[in-house]
């Protein structure tokens, strides 16, 4: 994970009554109220991911997500479709060595749709950190 509280700052105002606006690595979230964003995760070419909190979560022990907010995801033909596919093999691929889909976040409206929020399980490490790792694989990491 990222570290610094610096780089979160909650905004004090946000534009609706069931949502609140982050800044995170520069990238602008505004995500449900049921969502407390904690720690940035990593940034890429395609958006940033952020550690969070499910305060609507029955279950307090387990209640940190991912959350993926994809930027631009129209901007050109081919992001859209690398972005749908991604999501598309995601929510159909169930299987315990492949990070999971809890929700996507609908937007507000059609005309302010231009970026997607995609709420995963949140796993300690990411395979491109296993693969540059030097500690030798076991069974375990399969």
């Amino acid at each position: 994970m990222v570290e610094s509280k610096d780089t979160i700052k909650q905004t004090p105002t946000s534009t609706s009554a069931d949502s609140s606006i982050y800044m995170v690595l520069g990238s602008k979230f505004e995500v449900p109220k049921n969502y407390e964003i904690i720690d940035p995760v990593g940034s890429g070419a395609y958006g940033v991911v952020v550690a969070s909190r499910d305060l609507s979560c029955e279950d307090k022990e387990n209640n940190l997500v991912a959350i993926k907010k994809i930027e631009k995801a129209f901007e050109h033909k081919v992001f859209a479709q690398r972005t749908l596919r991604e999501l598309k093999i995601l929510r159909l691929l169930q299987h315990d060595n492949v990070i999971g889909i809890k929700t996507i976040m609908k937007p507000r409206s059609r005309k302010e749709f231009q970026e997607i929020y995609v709420v995963n399980e949140l796993m300690e490490t990411d395979l491109a950190q296993i693969i540059k790792s030097n500690q030798p694989l076991s069974d375990d990491h399969i």
